[in-house]
């Protein structure tokens, strides 16, 4: 519960923005696919639940949006916040001998 809570700390007020952004700009297909994983964000209680919205947020290049140059540095920093919170997780679930 801890992990989602700083996640949501980390990763909510950037996505909230970049939907602000996407909506001013009327990009209505990427607002509502940020929209949905902050909802899903929002609503994590456990970590597995955590995982899903974070491995979703690190995939967005594949996806193949494009992005206006005011939308770009917030995905960037949303990336690198969502890459270092994998690697995080991705620790926790290493089998230990």
């Amino acid at each position: 519960m801890e992990r989602a809570t700083s996640a949501r700390n980390e990763l909510g007020p950037l996505l909230d923005l970049l939907i602000s952004q996407l909506d001013a700009e009327g990009s209505a297909t990427q607002r509502r696919y940020f929209a949905r994983i902050r909802r899903c964000l929002e609503q994590a209680d456990h970590e597995a639940e955590l995982a899903t919205s974070i491995r979703e947020l690190y995939c967005t290049s594949a996806v193949g949006f494009s992005f206006s140059s005011d939308a770009i540095p917030l995905i960037d920093r949303i990336l690198e916040k969502a890459e270092r919170l994998a690697r995080d997780l991705e620790g926790e679930y290493q089998p230990r001998h």
